[in-house]
């Protein structure tokens, strides 16, 4: 079982990418399900196909599907969402409004991501591509369990024994709906499918994070935000993927070399794939599966590309250790600036740019040092 997910800013190209990659694969022997999770559904288009709430057998060993937010919401949060329902209701909020109350943020997410969870218990599948959203939403549901597990496995469990005290009395002087067993029931199996799939997509032998960025500026800044995050949170990302890169002799071709080598860098060692501007529409099953052997050459796409973490960030006694790996240092003086967010290291004509995460953004540089392949910053 392999699960792959594909994300970066809105419009680097997504869902074509997550959509050729399972075309190639498919053709390889292997059972593969595309499932779009981005709001703005375009795996539909993609493949000139009509694709539904469920997985659809579109060519041999290829299967597709554009999650549907209501149908998943029924699906995974229906015990729950009823009884947010009848408590609107119960306030005085009429039917149609209380239906939409009901969905509460961050439902749609979760819910599109527990499709993944589903597919891999069933066993269906032997690759699993996810067309995900872009980076922000992707990273906001992958920090979920973590920014939950307090209320999770301090609140939930107190308000519960609280609730079976009083509901009793309750009833007697009010008629305001009260969460029941089952209500409660329903939420604790739902965390527990959203920690399955967290720890799920955490290991690196079954789950890759692919990033794709266009040699411009402000999409690669994002990109090494995603970056850096998503490590922090222990998703491995296994590929860095160059879209839209134009041929030699293009006006625009000097400034995305400049990008590229600073793509290269900020993101080493993982591997980068280049991927050439097409300057056609890439649509249908056929063109998709030439494309994707075309980004891939020799390469198997459900192949693990890397495993091993690029950063490490340690804490101590107040004192924080940024350990970055660096591949072929140069000789030369270590140069070390940070502009906010931005970390810039320059060592002789090496230089890389770093995201600094919010712990590290205000701290002070204390110390640096090269072992071997790796440098070792100190904030204080």
């Amino acid at each position: 079982m392999r699960i792959i997910l594909y994300t970066g800013k809105g419009g680097v190209g997504k869902t074509t990418l997550s959509a050729a990659t399972g075309a190639y694969i498919s053709t390889l022997g292997k059972k593969v399900l595309v499932v779009s999770v981005d709001p703005a559904h375009s795996l539909s288009d993609a493949l000139e196909f009509e694709i539904g709430p469920e997985p659809k057998e579109i060519f041999p060993n290829f299967y597709a599907q554009e999650i549907d937010v209501y149908y998943s919401v029924e699906k995974f949060w229906g015990i729950l969402k009823e009884y947010l329902k009848s408590l609107f209701k119960w306030q005085g909020i009429d039917e149609i409004l209380a239906e939409e109350m009901s969905i509460l943020p961050g439902m749609e997410e979760v819910s599109s991501f527990l499709w993944i969870n589903k597919h891999v218990e069933d066993k269906k599948f032997d690759v699993i591509i996810v067309d995900s959203a872009p980076t922000g939403e992707t990273l906001r549901f992958l920090s979920l369990p973590d920014a939950a597990s307090w209320w999770i496995t301090k609140i939930l469990p107190l308000q519960r024994k609280l609730i079976r005290f009083i509901r009793p009395a309750a009833r007697i002087i009010t008629d305001m709906p009260l969460p029941e067993e089952k209500t409660y029931d329903a939420l604790e199996e739902l965390f527990k499918q959203v920690y399955n799939l967290y720890y799920l997509l955490q290991n690196s032998e079954i789950s890759s994070v692919r990033l794709i960025v266009n040699p411009e500026k402000m999409v690669i800044k994002e990109t090494e935000k995603a970056f850096t995050y998503l490590h922090l949170f222990g998703f491995p990302v296994d590929g860095i993927f160059i879209n839209k890169v134009v041929e030699k002799g293009d006006p625009f071709y000097q400034i995305q070399q400049k990008y590229i080598e600073r793509i290269v860098k900020s993101f080493e060692p993982t591997p980068v794939f280049i991927i050439p501007q097409v300057y056609e529409e890439i649509l249908g099953f056929e063109k998709l599966k030439e494309f994707g052997k075309k980004i891939y050459f020799d390469k198997n796409p459900a192949e693990v590309f890397y495993k091993d973490k690029p950063f490490e960030i340690t804490e101590k006694d107040h004192t924080y250790q940024l350990k970055i790996y660096l591949k072929e240092v140069s000789q030369g003086n270590l140069e070390i600036y940070q502009n906010e967010e931005d970390l810039i290291i320059k060592i002789g004509n090496h230089k890389k740019h770093f995201f600094l995460p919010r712990i590290l953004v205000n701290k002070e540089i204390k110390n640096a040092l090269i072992k071997e392949h790796y440098l070792e910053i100190i904030f204080g």
